[in-house]
């Protein structure tokens, strides 16, 4: 099969959103569009691209490609790949990523960024294996200073949250990834400090912010140690990730009164391990989550139910409403390329009967609360 990789003529725009009609979800076409159309207006100016992969006079591949200034560094963009889904595993993304890396290095581009989801194996491990490295909050915060931001506005990045973003430089080392200690804690503060800005939204007692740390660290550590606990018995070494575009988002949310918990999730450590949504062993590790976190909410309902001190009915209260949305946010199956990519889809592809068993079990403590 003979794959031409070029450069995208003006009039072949409206063929490329074919490519992405007829090859992404709703969510992803929106967001890959989205990106799309800025590589559009950036190429007028000398500073973007878009590359098709064209087989027997089709379009079944594209990428683009922006070129941004960051502290006088020239910066490049990989973003919006997309393979038909009728000749996805033929090497086409491989081949994209690599005439879209010669294509920035040749505008003198020193450093390279994409972002993907790691359970998107066939994306993720192709930046990967092209030498781009997890580039975290940590890192960014350390070389940009506040500018991090601008990365984050070029690539779409707040609403990304799921998505890690990934770098690649021929100047500098591999960074070691942030320990998995700093995502906890990071993860933690985050999700805490959404509930501090709903109290003070509420004017609620404020004695019960040592409170909220307390149900919070509770409600996470649940659901994510067990997930870890599991995935060990199955022989796979994992690592929790936050999701820091998610946690500021959930921050901006808050301040208008929206509750979404958007904090991280269980990983495999291996950078380059390979998922297999229909066969993968995972399966269970992602229905132990809101299984653990259902069990939890009922929990908390029940102390809340039988306690008599205020401090601990209102705690409990707040325990029962993070853990069922916790389970039910991780049993809605969306799953996208740009981000939103929680645990049910994975599930739904595992095991049907177990995220119907799930759908049940939420639907019952949604009732219990209301009834009682």
């Amino acid at each position: 099969m003979c794959i031409i990789v070029r450069e995208m003529q003006p009039s072949e725009k409206k063929a490329v959103g074919e490519l992405f009609k007829r090859s992404l979800s709703i969510i992803d076409r929106v967001i890959f569009q989205l990106a799309f159309e800025d590589t559009q207006r950036r190429a007028r100016k000398q500073n973007g691209g878009t590359l098709i992969a064209e087989y027997d006079r089709k379009i079944v591949g594209s990428a683009s490609m922006r070129i941004q200034v960051v502290k006088s560094k020239r910066i490049g963009f990989i973003d919006a790949l997309v393979t038909d889904r009728e000749f996805r595993g033929r090497g086409i993304g491989r081949s994209l990523v690599d005439n879209a890396i010669t294509w920035l290095e040749k505008r003198g581009c020193e450093v390279i960024y994409a972002t993907a989801d790691r359970y998107n194996s066939p994306s993720w491990n192709i930046f990967i294996h092209r030498g781009f490295y997890p580039y975290e909050l940590p890192h960014q915060f350390r070389e940009y200073g506040i500018n991090f931001l601008r990365l984050w506005f070029e690539e779409l990045y707040f609403i990304g949250f799921g998505t890690f973003f990934l770098r690649r430089s021929k100047d500098q080392g591999k960074p070691r990834e942030t320990g998995e200690l700093w995502h906890l804690l990071f993860a933690l503060l985050g999700l805490s400090v959404v509930l501090w800005i709903q109290l003070l939204r509420s004017q609620g007692p404020l004695i019960l912010i040592p409170a909220i740390c307390v149900v919070v660290a509770f409600s996470i550590l649940t659901h994510e140690f067990i997930q870890k606990l599991a995935a060990r018995k199955l022989g796979l070494e994992t690592t929790f990730k936050a999701w820091d575009s998610g946690i500021l988002f959930s921050w901006f949310l808050a301040l208008f009164g929206v509750f979404f918990p958007a904090y991280g999730s269980v990983y495999v450590r291996r950078l380059d391990w390979w998922y297999d949504p229909k066969k993968d062993r995972m399966g269970v590790v992602f229905a132990l989550g809101p299984i653990s976190s259902s069990i939890l909410s009922l929990t908390f309902w029940v102390i809340s139910t039988l306690a008599t001190d205020n401090l601990l009915i209102e705690s409990a209260k707040i325990g029962y409403t993070i853990s069922l949305l916790i389970a039910i946010l991780n049993i809605i199956p969306i799953q996208t390329a740009g981000g939103f990519t929680w645990d049910g889809k994975k599930i739904l592809t595992w095991n049907k009967v177990v995220w119907i068993l799930l759908v049940l079990a939420t639907t019952a403590l949604i009732v219990l609360d209301v009834i009682f």
